[in-house]
């Protein structure tokens, strides 16, 4: 759909342009911008087929004018033959612009300026040829020489417009850059002082579990009554204390992210490339042997991209350690589009869910993983983190199909008006 509302902005365009023009050999016979135009809109929209374009364009422009002259009182059949030449040249001229091969990268510009050339040349050259009532070498001689001049003309104007807006293009996309490095800098600096206060407090929380287990071996064996007091009294200071760090942390934060970045929103294809570049960095980080494959839909635009990511990483995470030091392991990140539905699919061959544990993946406090080396169960908030998102934040829902050790895949299913940017 916005390749043939971008079709019909070209055609209507150089439709419009033609208007301002000059008469030569013939009296219908037209020389205006709108060839120029006409080229540089080939150029740049380099994914839109050019022969299309062509075709529309030259429809479009021969429509307007016949429609003109009917209006002039010209009857049906004199506006057609009139005007008729105009739409085998614009078809012409992308005939030849995609035989040729002009769009191609890193084209030498003299390729380009005899490519331009020849396509507005051989184009104008079948235009006249149909609107001469004598056809004779001489009249051809001298419209060639005309028509050669007019080309030439035409086809150094548009290199240096179309070279002009390339470098106009890569200079904003420079600065942008620029911009967003500085960003990062900043954003870097700021959190530097924030991941001390973190690290700070890993001691306080290994303290805290150490006293937690304590005072539970106490109370089970009911003894040392002033000794739970202390141990109590000991856990709520540095709970008080964690909490006090990590509020200062999370503002701080807060602050950095918003002030810093100010990333109203991105892309889906930008989204997925941060994930896979991360988690391949992770994956190289721990050695494992884990393919990844991300597959991106239809591209939008979302202003929810860091509830988004959140979601799709923590999944990801868990796909990971369920692979574990499986060899040939394999995770597949896909989106796709259904009626009014974004679908995200996460897959991994890992080791899977059984049966009976199906039911309690998301309950707060459920895990599987046990970490061999320090006898530590992990605390199993991930997928109810993605729940309570998914749920009560995108009003989505959350689908998993498992089978122990073959793999697992989830399905998060969001509405669209609860994601996507809507573009004016």
């Amino acid at each position: 759909m916005k390749r043939i509302k971008r079709i019909l902005l070209i055609a209507l365009t150089v439709t419009f342009v033609s208007q301002l023009y000059v008469n030569l050999i013939t009296n219908d016979f037209r020389i205006s911008l709108a060839v120029i135009v006409f080229t540089l809109f080939l150029l740049l929209y380099n994914d839109i087929d050019s022969i299309k374009i062509a075709f529309v364009t030259g429809f479009t422009v021969f429509l307007f004018r016949s429609s003109w002259y009917l209006v002039n009182e010209l009857n049906l059949k004199e506006s057609v033959l009139i005007n008729y030449p105009v739409f085998i040249y614009y078809s012409l001229f992308g005939i030849i612009f995609y035989l040729l091969n002009l769009r191609t990268k890193h084209k030498k510009i003299i390729h380009l300026i005899v490519g331009i050339w020849t396509c507005d040349f051989i184009s104008n050259l079948c235009e006249i040829i149909l609107r001469l009532d004598s056809i004779t070498i001489n009249n051809i001689l001298e419209a060639s020489k005309v028509l050669a001049s007019v080309a030439l003309a035409r086809s150094l104007f548009v290199i240096i417009s179309y070279y002009f807006i390339r470098y106009y293009k890569l200079l904003i996309i420079k600065e942008e850059h620029e911009d967003r490095y500085r960003r990062l800098v900043l954003l870097a600096s700021s959190l530097k002082s924030e991941i001390y206060f973190m690290k700070k407090n890993i001691d306080y929380i290994e303290n805290v579990m150490n006293n937690s287990y304590k005072l539970y071996e106490n109370i089970s064996e009911n003894k040392n009554v002033e000794g739970l007091k202390s141990l109590s009294l000991s856990i709520a200071k540095d709970v008080h204390e964690i909490k006090k760090d990590y509020i200062r942390v999370i503002r701080g934060i807060e602050e950095t992210v918003v002030n810093k970045i100010e990333y109203s929103y991105m892309d889906l294809k930008d989204i997925f490339q941060i994930l896979k570049e991360n988690t391949r960095r992770f994956v190289e980080s721990e050695n494992k042997d884990v393919k990844l494959i991300f597959q991106t839909g239809e591209n939008f635009k979302t202003e929810k991209h860091y509830a988004l990511i959140s979601v799709l990483r923590n999944l990801i995470n868990n796909s990971i350690e369920s692979i574990n030091d499986k060899k040939d392991g394999m995770i597949i990140v896909s989106h796709s589009k259904r009626g009014k539905e974004h679908i995200f699919t996460i897959y991994d061959n890992g080791k899977g869910i059984k049966d009976r544990d199906l039911k309690y993946i998301f309950n707060p406090g459920f895990s599987t993983k046990f970490n061999e080396a320090t006898g530590d169960v992990n605390r199993g908030l991930g997928l109810t983190l993605v729940k309570d998102v998914v749920e009560k934040y995108f009003d989505g829902k959350i689908l998993v199909d498992s089978e122990y050790r073959k793999g697992s895949k989830f399905n998060i299913i969001i509405p669209i008006d609860r994601l996507e940017v809507k573009e004016n």
